[in-house]
């Protein structure tokens, strides 16, 4: 029997809030900048990545609430701005489209409310209050959203998250929405591996690839609260447990791959990185695919097979995957190996039964 072996590997991040505080001083006329970083999508500590890595501009809405003006005003206007970095590669302010200034007064004070969707936009976009609903997500898609700015009539200096060059702005932490996801194979071998096994090839395909059972649309809603009389930054809560944000999946399917062509001793990428829903995964999420092995001798094909291969993906590994977080890459690594015992014979033949009632025939003499 052929044998499979299936790995995976996942690198997982921490998901934390950032908090940063500073007492209240006199408002000036400066102009508004933000200081933003994102988390880094390849390790397990809470430290910041430069948002141009994915990014050089976001989305925020300001809401102004002006001593002696009781209504609540959209300082970006009812859309938001656009904020952009000045520099693509190693930005020194973070920018919105035009200059805005801080108001006047210390009694003054503005809330951010920031987050960036590549593909689209949120469907609710409050002070206290950030969505995404009935959101399918595409293979690019990217979402992030940042720690509310509470009660800001200055930029933040120094920096907060000192990234590039930044030296000044509103503290704006970014946290992915969603997960990433690979898919890798190879062969542990293509031949035989002695003096004459190496005549002995294999050419070892996945066919008919697929992920059954997970869903890429679901509902994000996102709350925040007002720390009243402090100037700082506030994580979002959600509908997971312990109020952490999570997503709300939809209606499943699968995600269905191209057949590879033969597989070598490297791997290879099945499924590109790329973004998919977080969410739990139960039994009906499966990794399946034929596995299409020809067997050659000397370049003569003397065998082939097409094996259905179904493996539950939360039981795959030591420590299995029960659900896609967000914020983390996961990698699926498939390894096959199509040798088969060499086949051999053990010969024997039924022994030869001695017929003791024969007749005897005596020729006559006189012949």
């Amino acid at each position: 029997m052929k044998k499979l072996f299936i790995a995976i590997a996942a690198v997982a991040l921490t998901l934390s809030a950032s908090c940063t505080k500073a007492d209240p001083e006199e408002a000036s006329s400066g102009k508004i900048s933000f200081n933003v970083a994102s988390y880094v999508p390849a390790t397990k500590a809470d430290s910041y990545a430069s948002l141009v890595g994915e990014t050089t501009t976001f989305m925020s809405k300001a809401f102004l609430h002006a001593v002696g003006v009781e209504d609540v005003q959209n300082f970006f206007g009812t859309n938001g701005e656009t904020i952009t970095a000045n520099d693509a590669t190693n930005p020194s302010a973070w920018l919105p489209s035009h200059d805005y200034y801080w108001p006047k007064s210390s009694a003054s004070y503005i809330n951010f409310v920031s987050w960036y969707d590549k593909n689209g936009t949120p469907t609710t976009i409050e002070e206290t209050s950030l969505a995404w609903a009935n959101r399918t997500i595409e293979a690019n898609d990217n979402i992030m959203w940042a720690d509310e700015a509470w009660r800001f009539n200055q930029n933040n200096t120094p920096g907060t998250y000192k990234k590039d060059a930044v030296i000044e702005g509103v503290p704006t932490l970014f946290h992915h929405a969603l997960a990433k996801l690979a898919i890798k194979a190879k062969a542990e071998k293509v031949q035989g591996g002695t003096a004459e096994e190496n005549k002995t090839t294999w050419d070892v395909t996945l066919e008919n690839i697929k992920i059954t059972n997970t869903s890429n649309v679901g509902t994000l809603t996102l709350t925040n609260t007002d720390p009243t009389n402090t100037k700082t930054t506030v994580a979002y809560t959600g509908t997971g447990t312990d109020n952490v944000p999570a997503w709300a999946p939809g209606a499943a399917t699968d995600v269905t791959m191209n057949n590879t062509s033969p597989l070598t001793t490297e791997f290879v990428n099945v499924l590109e990185e790329q973004s998919v829903l977080p969410q739990t995964l139960d039994a009906n999420a499966k990794l399946a695919f034929v596995l299409h092995i020809i067997t050659k001798y000397d370049s003569t094909q003397y065998s082939e097979e097409k094996i259905p291969v179904e493996v539950v993906l939360n039981t795959l590994g030591t420590t299995p995957i029960t659900a896609w977080e967000m914020n983390t890459k996961y990698t699926y690594n498939i390894i096959v190996n199509p040798e088969t015992t060499v086949v051999k014979f053990d010969p024997a033949v039924v022994d030869w039964v001695e017929d003791t009632q024969a007749p005897t025939y005596t020729v006559p003499a006189n012949l």
